[in-house]
């Protein structure tokens, strides 16, 4: 994405301040101490980015406020030719590679957004778009990723793809390996499906008079295939095809301009995401919570939960009337 992303830049040019729209960004709303910071600075600006036929800022919306509050009727920019959803995943790359830091959360909601669109990406090429571990981006990918959508190949930080898992991959090269001795690392690689690296640790491995397939991996491989009770599968899917679901209509009213850029639509989507993220917490967070304290709190929970029900009833009511 580095490479695609200087490419889609171009040449700058000045951009009318008052022609640009607010995009489709991975903060959750705009830093006005930061703004503050940025006009009150002797600094120009670097060229912002801008989607040609939308107009909509891909990075760069901190400058523009603050070039408004500078009295600047221009500003430096640079014309993105992409599809919007391209857009959002540059606007992300950028935030997270320069100017204000995204918050954890912003990045935590970017790579599930991501993950959303592309679960065949890899956790390292999330990760490295969205400033998350791999770690990190793999934990999200089993918590929200349905199990249909989970790959047997995933694509790399360098556009190619290899198995999800290389275990199989292991024991193809190892076949190659013993087969032909003297095959070169790139054509093992070639034809086994994983990288060169691992090419070369399998034959390594193999010379040492080793399993091909570390034994953590060989574990990892019996446990996704072993035999799961159909009850606890069944529930474990529908927990997952729910969360997914929440997120997918999230992500949804994210891009509907009518909330997006107002003010009381966005204090509505963050709220929306406050709650989203908070039910999690409180299944993580459930085991810890003291035997004696769990009655009060699941009494608070039930009443917070009983006023959030009335509030979505009567916005069923509502929608109910009008199109009566």
């Amino acid at each position: 994405m580095s490479e695609e992303l200087g490419r889609l830049q171009g040449e700058s040019f000045q951009i009318a301040v008052g022609s640009v729209r607010q995009g489709d960004s991975p903060r959750f709303g705009i830093d006005i101490e930061h703004v503050r910071r940025l006009a009150e600075s002797d600094a120009e600006f670097q060229p912002i980015l801008v989607h040609r036929k939308t107009l909509r800022v891909v990075d760069g919306m901190h400058r523009v406020r603050a070039a408004k509050l500078r009295g600047q009727h221009t500003l430096a920019a640079r014309w993105f030719e992409g599809d919007e959803q391209t857009a959002f995943l540059v606007a992300v790359e950028s935030n997270v590679r320069h100017g204000l830091p995204l918050s954890r959360e912003e990045r935590k909601q970017a790579a599930l957004r991501i993950l959303g669109r592309h679960p065949d990406w890899s956790d390292r090429s999330i990760a490295k778009m969205s400033g998350l571990s791999a770690k990190s981006v793999g934990s999200l990918r089993r918590q929200t990723v349905e199990e249909e959508k989970t790959r047997e190949m995933r694509i790399g930080c360098d556009g190619r793809a290899r198995p999800s898992s290389t275990a199989e991959g292991r024991a193809a090269a190892a076949e190659v390996i013993r087969n032909n001795p003297t095959a070169s690392l790139r054509e093992i690689a070639r034809q086994s499906g994983i990288s060169v690296g691992t090419v070369r640790d399998v034959r390594r491995r193999l010379a040492n008079g080793q399993d091909p397939v570390p034994e953590k991996q060989r574990k990892e491989n019996a446990a996704d295939h072993s035999v799961i009770p159909a009850t606890v599968h069944r529930r474990a899917v529908d927990s997952v095809s729910d969360q997914a679901q929440r997120i997918d209509i999230f992500n949804r009213l994210c891009k509907d301009p009518s909330l997006r850029l107002s003010e009381n639509g966005r204090f509505v989507l963050q709220q929306l995401r406050t709650q989203l993220c908070s039910t999690e917490d409180w299944k993580r967070l459930a085991p810890a919570i003291p035997l004696h304290g769990r009655s009060a709190v699941a009494e608070l929970l039930s009443a917070c939960a009983d006023d959030l029900l009335e509030v979505a009833q009567e916005l069923r009511r509502i929608e109910d009337s009008l199109v009566g």
